[in-house]
């Protein structure tokens, strides 16, 4: 797999990290970068977790990753590395940033789950060239670019003195909301979660909490949307809001007469689009 790198003023260049102060000159990809018509969610923890926080970890990203959102982390050990898999093992990609050039796996032992990543759709994203060794100063430098490819911040366990906190310090400079998992209150791995918790964080006790911050709902057509490589789901793209007529669906999707008018008699049937007037069309 070759990687690509895209910079400042490239359209392909994520439209998120574009309002972040400090954004990267550059960026290095293997796979793809995250979707920008589908919400991603940053999900931290502490690299030295509890079994509360892997349970969690894995049960909410599972299922945010079944809604549709992209979950973006840092492949690091404990929560990271937990919160990664419970996305794979859902229906959406997920994203790893690290700091380290995207041809080193670290931590070495998650090269299973860094192949994974790339198989299922997701990318590995660096600002660092390839090459690039995992330095101590990397980390959190890499972790304003989680926070910015993301809408919200979600974080499962942290102590007081957590890199995780750092990642949220980025966060609310860049105006992003905050939410974290609470824990028992003598507990140190839990005490930066209700400390953000008691500052104003959002309350995550399940992940409907994080799908209603994100104003998100999950149905078929967004299933369409996200998981459709083929033409109904192009169709739906080009059509967004506006009535648009045959020639402009066959000018935006680069399909041929016969292709459109199929994918439309197909989102027709299923309910996804109306024709108000002959040869005009509308997404319901």
């Amino acid at each position: 797999m070759e990687i690509q790198c895209v910079k400042v003023g490239d359209s392909r260049y994520p439209k998120k990290l574009l309002n972040i102060s400090e954004k990267p000159k550059e960026l290095y990809y293997l796979g793809n970068l995250p979707r920008e018509d589908v919400p991603s969610v940053a999900m931290i923890g502490a690299r030295g977790c509890s079994a509360y926080g892997k349970r969690f970890a894995g049960k909410i990203a599972k299922e945010l990753s079944d809604a549709g959102v992209q979950i973006i982390s840092g492949m690091a050990r404990g929560i990271d590395t937990r919160c990664q898999e419970g996305a794979l093992e859902g229906k959406s990609p997920t994203f790893a940033v690290l700091g380290c050039g995207v041809d080193l796996c670290y931590p070495e032992e998650n090269q299973g789950l860094y192949e994974k990543i790339l198989e299922r759709g997701g990318g590995i994203l660096s600002e660092y060239p390839p090459g690039d060794k995992p330095l101590a100063w990397h980390f959190p430098q890499r972790n304003r670019i989680i926070s910015g490819l993301s809408e919200l911040v979600v974080v499962i366990e942290a102590r007081v003195k957590s890199g995780s906190l750092i990642t949220v310090e980025w966060a609310l400079e860049q105006g992003k909301d905050i939410m974290a998992l609470p824990g028992r209150v003598d507990d140190p791995l839990s005490e930066g979660c209700n400390r953000l918790i008691k500052s104003g964080a959002g309350i995550v006790m399940e992940p409907g909490d994080i799908l209603e911050a994100l104003h998100w709902e999950w149905n078929e057509k967004s299933e369409l949307r996200m998981n459709g490589s083929g033409q109904a789901a192009l169709i739906l793209e080009a059509l967004g809001s506006e009535m648009k007529n045959l020639e402009e669906l066959m000018e935006q999707t680069k399909l041929n007469y016969k292709e459109v008018m199929s994918a439309l008699f197909q989102l027709q049937k299923n309910g996804f689009v109306e024709q108000p007037m002959e040869g005009y069309f509308l997404q319901k």
